[in-house]
C-alpha cells in the first residue's frame, strides 16, 4: 500500500470560493456558472445541501479532498437541518461545479486536487463520485477515522 495521510480540513475563508470558481471557469473556458461551493457553518456548502465535512489527504504526493455529509456519519453539527437528505443527492449533485474551485484551491500549492464526494447509504457501504483521480484506499482511510466500521465496500 502506498504511503498516505488524511486529516480534517477546514476551508480557509480566503480566498473566496466564488472568486476561485470564476477564475477556474475562465481558465477552462466555461461560459457561465450556475453554482459554486461556499464556506458555510464551518464546512463546505453547495446548493441546498447541508455543509459538507472535508478531509484532506495526500497519496503519493497527490492532493485529495474527501467530502462527506455529517448526517450520514452520525455527526451532530450545530445548526444542521433535521430533515433527511434527498434520496438521490449524490447522483443529482453537479460535481464539476462543486469540485472545480476546490480542486484548484491555493492550499494545494499550485497542484490540482482530486475531489471525492462520499455517500454512505448503509453501514459498511460507500458510494463515491470523483472529479480527478480515484483514490479508494484514501477514502477508506478517511472512513476508518470517522467510524468504528473498518471494512467498507464501494457500490457502483
Amino acid at each position: 500500500m502506498a504511503a498516505l495521510t488524511v486529516e480534517p480540513w477546514i476551508l480557509p475563508l480566503r480566498p473566496d470560493l466564488a472568486r476561485l470558481a470564476m477564475e477556474a471557469a475562465d481558465a477552462l473556458g466555461v461560459e457561465a456558472l450556475r453554482a459554486w461551493p461556499e464556506a458555510r457553518k464551518g464546512g463546505i456548502g453547495f446548493g441546498a445541501l447541508p455543509p459538507f465535512l472535508s478531509w484532506h489527504g495526500l497519496e503519493e504526493g497527490r492532493h485529495h479532498l474527501v467530502l462527506l455529509q455529517p448526517r450520514e456519519i452520525g455527526a451532530l453539527v450545530p445548526g444542521a437541518r433535521m430533515e433527511p437528505l434527498p434520496p438521490r443527492w449524490l447522483e443529482d449533485l453537479d460535481l464539476t461545479s462543486l469540485a472545480r474551485p476546490l480542486a484548484r484551491h491555493p492550499a494545494w500549492g499550485g497542484a490540482v486536487a482530486s475531489v471525492h464526494v462520499v455517500r454512505l447509504p448503509k453501514v459498511g457501504e460507500a458510494r463515491v463520485r470523483t472529479d480527478g483521480t480515484a483514490a479508494p484506499e484514501l477514502v477508506r482511510a478517511v472512513l476508518a477515522r470517522l467510524s468504528e466500521v473498518q471494512v467498507w465496500s464501494f457500490a457502483d
